[in-house]
């Protein structure tokens, strides 16, 4: 049997190198969309005169607000990872800004909650969203099995990454694995 078909015909057997190169091309693959997707997130930044904490504060805050819960200085200070001093910065610029406003708790008078002044901007929107809509076209063209073999490796591939360089990930991580 001829055929005039130019391709390369299927290879039903890999080697060990075959595996590797395809596991780097898809490795390569991925450090392109973590680049594509950090300058996305600079140009908001930009776009919107905010930095990266700003930008993850008034998602978290926002996300807070739809569910009905009310969010304290301290506990956005632990969300993001930073000092009270830092907070209280971080919340003075977001208030200059009209993004935010501070309210005595209706729980504790001496408390604060902040609440996110909801934007109105359809690109503010995307941009705090959690999800841009763009990136939701593309995910929900995957079947239910694809998607299922991307959540699966992209979990697996930040189990590994979480155990380079870290022990304390790896042993803690070991724990979970071995109550299941």
């Amino acid at each position: 049997m001829t055929t005039d078909d130019k391709r390369p015909a299927p290879h039903y057997w890999y080697s060990a190198e075959t595996d590797r190169e395809r596991a780097i091309d898809v490795l390569e693959h991925i450090r392109a969309y973590g680049a594509a997707d950090s300058a996305m997130q600079r140009r908001s930044e930009k776009t919107m005169r905010m930095n990266e904490n700003d930008i993850s504060a008034l998602r978290y805050l926002l996300r807070a607000h739809e569910r009905g819960l009310t969010v304290g200085p301290r506990e956005l200070a632990e969300y993001l990872g930073i000092q009270s001093s830092s907070i209280t910065v971080l919340l003075d610029r977001l208030e200059k800004a009209g993004h935010i406003r501070r309210e005595p708790s209706p729980f504790d008078r001496r408390a604060l909650i902040i609440i996110p002044v909801v934007p109105t901007s359809e690109l503010h929107k995307a941009i705090l969203g959690d999800v841009r809509e763009e990136l939701v076209e593309v995910a929900s063209s995957l079947t239910p099995e694809d998607a299922e073999t991307v959540v699966e490796f992209m979990d697996r591939l930040r189990d590994a990454v979480d155990h380079i360089d870290n022990p304390a990930t790896s042993a803690e991580q070991a724990k979970v694995r071995s109550a299941d």
